[in-house]
């Protein structure tokens, strides 16, 4: 069978990108392939995911705070202060460039120079452009986008494209961007959407709206709590209170507008939490009001446990997802007052809404694990 290597910034840190390879790579793992993740960064005793027993997880740089670890955090640190430990060959373009130093980006080429499974497999951009330069010839390279392609700066996109030509294939989590990347490229595109592992959970439904995330910029959070602000008195009246989890620079602007806006009543922001299939068991509405979402695993994390969805349209992912008015609802892009309407009528007319959880039931079965392999493995075939 075939053996696969992922490369990942972090399978030791939360993330929508770190849940859905864990799950791939589980299942790659319970079919019986070699499984390999190599972890640039380690900062936990554990992945944050439960990995198959037979995944081998390698990592680069581990920054828990130990004697034989000073090396690499010394090195980040002081790369801060002089130019001289800055990358050079990790794209400039990456988000997140101020976590990575020279010292890191050596050991990032060698590791992939050194791969030596059937597959290679890239988890964000920059590695990919990384990957299409020094993986071994006779392996086969794959970039797997995880973010949407309009959500890179203009410069990234040009470099991602020049570099995306010299690998074997190229994965995206819909259809939308597939075309997008395959109307630039002639490296092969195929869509592997992220897969559900999440099973229902028996437990009585409260009044509770929850949406859940980084609370960043893009995410659009500063859009649902005015949307909440609109409506707060028929919210009051039907006693619901909306309950997001996550954390992020946005997290004291959003506190701030609610203590202004005297809605600590009916909005409480929680921590992340690893147990948010159970609390979404208990809810019965879930909005996602992000300005820029790439696939929304919320969505069908919220589906499997019976909610009703609330999002914007214009999204790639939400609209690969929802059918809106069918298994759930989508507003104008951005548009607050409608989020606002949709909210209100989904909490006062709930009862009558039975059809919409019947028919997302159906979508979620193609996001099953067996039908994620099937997407997947086909592309070796």
């Amino acid at each position: 069978m075939k053996s696969f290597t992922f490369f990942m910034h972090n399978i030791y840190a939360m993330g929508g990108t770190v849940k859905s390879v864990s799950q791939l790579a589980n299942t790659l793992a319970q079919k019986g392939h070699p499984v390999t993740i190599i972890s640039v960064f380690r900062g936990a005793d554990s992945p944050y995911f439960k990995l198959h027993r037979d995944i081998n997880v390698k990592i680069l740089i581990d920054y828990r705070f130990k004697p034989k670890n000073l090396t690499a955090i010394l090195a980040n640190r002081v790369r801060a202060y002089t130019p001289l430990l800055k990358p050079k060959t990790i794209s400039q373009h990456e988000p997140g460039l101020s976590q990575f130093s020279s010292y890191v980006e050596k050991k990032i080429i060698k590791a992939i120079k050194h791969v030596k499974s059937d597959v290679l497999i890239g988890t964000r951009a920059s590695f990919n452009i990384l990957i299409s330069k020094y993986a071994k010839k006779e392996i086969t390279t794959v970039g797997m986008e995880h973010m949407n392609y309009d959500a890179h700066s203009t410069k990234y996109q040009q470099e991602m494209i020049a570099s995306y030509r010299n690998l074997n294939k190229i994965t995206t989590l819909t259809t939308t961007d597939q075309k997008k990347y395959q109307s630039l490229l002639k490296t092969p595109v195929y869509v592997v959407p992220n897969m559900l592992t999440e099973k229902k959970i028996a437990a009585p439904k409260k009044n509770l709206i929850i949406s859940a995330g980084r609370l960043e910029y893009e995410k659009g959070y500063d859009l649902l709590l005015e949307s909440v602000r609109l409506i707060q008195d028929d919210l009051r009246r039907l006693h619901y209170e909306i309950h997001i989890y996550g954390n992020g620079e946005e997290k004291e602007a959003l506190i701030h507008f609610i203590n202004q806006y005297q809605l600590a009543d009916i909005i409480k922001i929680y921590e992340p939490t690893q147990e948010l299939s159970s609390k979404l068991a208990q809810s019965k509405i879930v909005v996602v009001p992000s300005r820029n979402e790439g696939f929304g695993m919320i969505i069908l994390e919220a589906m499997a446990q019976e909610n009703i969805v609330i999002s914007f349209e214009g999204n790639v992912g939400p609209d690969s997802i929802v059918e809106n008015g069918k298994n759930s609802y989508l507003v104008s892009y951005s548009n607050v007052s409608e989020l606002a309407k949709r909210i209100d009528l989904t909490t006062q007319h709930y009862n009558e809404l039975e059809h919409i959880v019947t028919n997302s039931k159906a979508t979620l079965k193609n996001f099953s694990p067996d039908a994620i392999y099937q997407d997947f493995i086909s592309m070796f075939n």
